[in-house]
């Protein structure tokens, strides 16, 4: 089996981002020095090395805590370009605003807290920018090469997308028990070792029903689709229902739906 990671919500990209963005910015900031930042950071009670070393921790910790819960989020919802971009622009901004407090705290005299701010914003997204555009064109370039390397993959296989056409998650389709929905989720439910595992993801039945198809799994139920090598039995239940009964240990029974019943019995 196989996971497919969005190319901005992945486990590479958030320890990419959550490390190189900060480090970039001590590095920018202590080579190059944009806006005058020395002079802004250079106070009688503490040096410019000292008040850099801190807006780098502030930064660091920003990415983090943003680009975890960036993380988290990715497993339930692939975000758009348009959202991603806004998600950076929040990061720049959250940043830049521990940045300004810091700074009005450490200042004897410090000017307005809404100027710091400004301040802090430029100096960030002048920064930020270019390790933002590199990792960006970097995971575009990957994510186009796995494309290209995915229509060369053995065609058997099922693969599954979301409702923002991102590749989420190969099997094989032999593996495939069952496939339940629930609201706007599919659940998949597979063998992996020989051993029950389960991978939801978001997506209407009706998007993947051709794909389902294709691959030799039949619908016996408007929720459900049902690999048939995996259906031990069918028959009525105590409420009346006719359902199916798995091979594997430990699962529900799947209802067939009247409409379904005579495609099911020629199978089984």
């Amino acid at each position: 089996m196989e996971r497919n990671n969005t190319m901005m919500t992945g486990a590479h990209s958030t320890l990419l981002h959550s490390i190189a963005l900060p480090v970039f910015f001590l590095l920018f900031v202590v080579f190059y020095e944009p806006f005058d930042i020395k002079a802004l950071l250079t106070m009688e009670n503490s040096s410019f090395t000292f008040n850099v070393t801190m807006l780098f921790c502030i930064l660091l910790v920003t990415m983090s805590i943003t680009r975890s819960w960036l993380y988290f989020i990715g497993k339930f919802k692939s975000l758009s370009r348009i959202e991603y971009t806004l998600w950076c622009v929040a990061e720049v901004l959250i940043a830049s605003l521990f940045m300004a407090l810091y700074l009005s705290l450490m200042m004897d005299v410090a000017p307005p807290y809404y100027e710091l701010v400004g301040k802090a914003l430029k100096i960030t997204a002048a920064t930020c920018i270019y390790p933002y555009l590199f990792t960006w064109v970097g995971f575009e370039a990957k994510a186009r090469i796995d494309s290209l390397s995915q229509r060369n993959d053995d065609s058997s296989l099922i693969r599954f997308y979301d409702e923002y056409k991102k590749l989420r998650f190969v099997i094989a389709p032999e593996a495939v028990l069952y496939i339940k929905s629930e609201d706007n989720y599919a659940q998949i439910h597979y063998l992996d070792k020989g051993k029950p595992q389960k991978f939801i993801l978001r997506s209407s039945m009706k998007a993947l029903e051709d794909t389902l198809r294709q691959h030799g799994l039949i619908r016996c139920h408007r929720s459900y689709f049902v690999n048939p090598s995996f259906i031990k039995i069918v028959h009525r239940n105590n409420a009346g229902l006719i359902v199916a009964e798995l091979n594997q240990e430990g699962y529900e029974s799947i209802p067939i739906s009247q409409k379904y019943q005579d495609q099911i019995a020629k199978i089984v």
